[in-house]
């Protein structure tokens, strides 16, 4: 699996580093800042597709470094990575997610410095080594890394209306991230100690073999915990809407799209190849969790009047149903199509949440998000800009046809083979976000309102090169939505595989 092709992978992991250090040391003129940011993030689209496509072409893909003797004791590592039919949607996610956010946000007014784009691509950089790393450690190390490179984007760029500090936002964020992280390490670090080595990704289910049942139990509790937060499952998203309110939109609409999927990631790739057992025993629980949080999440945008904080519910709801879709698989053992289903949502999640979030910060100057109550009638001034973000909702709502939808579908026909009541509350939870979003768009955009009452602070509409990048995430959420197994058997693919080498049993 090793050769040319690898070179992708490698271009993958490299380029928003080399992106780090040039925004960092070469000298820069502010004002060419964005447009550089844009040539980099289309760069780095191309270069995530052609990974995909080898991915799958070749079988997957490795990068392996020789092994590392750590330390007096003899500790053994090897940094790895790898890409595959189960984690290369990820990677393409976050390639996608770059133009999209580079494009329709673009600083055209030069207000942001280096250390803006620099915090940017750093967070792209640990997005893809948590995606793609094999070893233990190297997966901590870039999980840890993605929270700093969040915590300065917002720390020095974020904002909270009148004035308001967002340090006190900041504080409660990484408390809820070191409160699931930390645990994490302690698992990792049972497991490495315990063989000598770092097992990597392939190698936890026979690490974790090795352990009496109640040790096993622990270290299980320490990685759920991470993966609860960061999703996040209900109960553990205390940090949701204030951190995504405060931060910059560019960096709003990355933690929604592809940092949230971090969770989705661990679900799918540490829990269920390794604590089968655990997820079965505790399945009744963790599968109520989800289903509380689908139907709370729904619930509260319709208490929301801020365009803004219903994307935020809306997004808790969806991503409570991911994980509705995780448990089932391992309780029902529908593995293959649960699985299937949770990563073509995070896949289409993220498309379409990157969408909805950079529009939301289109319509009004100063990052404000539209009230419902206050605003109305913009389709005259925004006619695109209002056609897309519609479009964008009908997706989000996993009508038939665009990509949400066969997700979606595979999740509740898993979660019916276990819980017919439990699919129908999940089912009428989404129907109520759907519900709450289309709302919010008709009440801001239709209706009759005279020019001279528009906003003052209303953004223009969307130009032609932002229009050309919306019309292509439409028509990729159609193509998905008509032809799913364009990812699908792929994804199936590589999940069979897995299974067959004894993954996940």
């Amino acid at each position: 699996m090793i050769g040319v092709p690898s070179d992708f992978l490698t271009l993958a992991l490299l380029l928003p580093l080399v992106a780090v250090l040039f925004f960092a040391f070469f000298p820069v003129k502010q004002k060419s800042l964005a447009g550089m940011a844009l040539i980099v993030s289309w760069a780095y689209a191309v270069v995530t597709v052609l990974a995909f496509v080898c991915a799958f072409r070749f079988g997957g893909l490795e990068l392996a470094g020789p092994n590392l003797i750590l330390g007096v004791s003899g500790f053994e590592m090897a940094p790895r990575f790898f890409l595959d039919g189960r984690n290369a949607p990820f990677l393409l996610l976050l390639g996608l997610c770059l133009p999209v956010v580079f494009t329709l946000l673009r600083d055209y007014e030069a207000r942001y410095s280096k250390s803006y784009y620099i915090a940017a691509f750093a967070l792209v950089f640990s997005l893809a080594g948590v995606f793609t790393s094999d070893s233990l450690l190297l997966f901590y190390f870039f999980w840890e890394a993605a929270l700093i490179s969040v915590y300065f984007w917002i720390g020095l760029y974020g904002s909270i209306g009148h004035s308001r500090s967002v340090y006190p936002v900041l504080l409660r964020f990484v408390l809820f991230t070191l409160a699931g992280s930390l645990p994490m390490l302690v698992s990792i670090a049972a497991l490495c100690v315990v063989g000598g080595r770092d097992p990597g990704l392939h190698g936890l289910a026979e690490a974790a073999a090795r352990f009496a049942p109640a040790s096993r139990l622990w270290i299980f509790a320490g990685f759920l915990l991470g993966f609860a937060v960061k999703l996040p499952l209900f109960g553990f998203h205390g940090w949701l809407r204030d951190t995504y309110a405060a931060a910059p939109p560019a960096c709003r609409a990355l933690l929604s799209a592809a940092m949230s999927k971090m969770g989705a990631f661990g679900l799918i790739f540490v829990l269920v190849p390794t604590f089968v057992g655990e997820l079965r025993y505790f399945a009744t629980p963790l599968e109520i969790l989800a289903v509380i949080g689908v139907v709370y999440g729904a619930l509260l945008t319709l208490a929301q009047e801020r365009l803004l904080d219903i994307l935020i519910y809306g997004s808790l709801s969806h991503l409570s149903l991911l994980a509705l879709g995780v448990f089932a698989a391992v309780k029902s053992g529908a593995t293959s199509t649960g699985l299937s289903g949770a990563i073509l949502l995070a896949f289409n999640h993220g498309v379409i949440m990157v969408m909805l979030l950079a529009l939301d910060s289109r319509i009004l100057k100063g990052n404000q998000s539209p009230d419902m109550r206050l605003i109305a009638g913009l389709r005259g001034p925004q006619r695109r800009l209002a056609a897309f973000l519609l479009l964008s909702a009908f997706a989000s709502a996993s009508l038939p046809g665009l990509g949400n939808f066969v997700g979606e579908i595979l999740i509740y026909f898993t979660a019916f083979k276990v819980s017919p009541w439990l699919t129908l509350f999940a089912g009428l939870g989404a129907l109520i976000g759907a519900a709450a979003l289309v709302r919010a768009i008709h009440a801001i955009f239709f209706g009759s309102v005279p020019a001279e009452n528009h906003p003052a602070n209303l953004e223009r509409d969307l130009g032609t090169g932002e229009t050309a990048v919306a019309l292509a995430m439409g028509l990729l959420w159609l193509v998905l939505g008509l032809y799913p197994m364009l990812l699908l058997h792929p994804v199936e693919k590589a999940l069979l595989i897995a299974n067959a080498m004894g993954v996940g049993q």
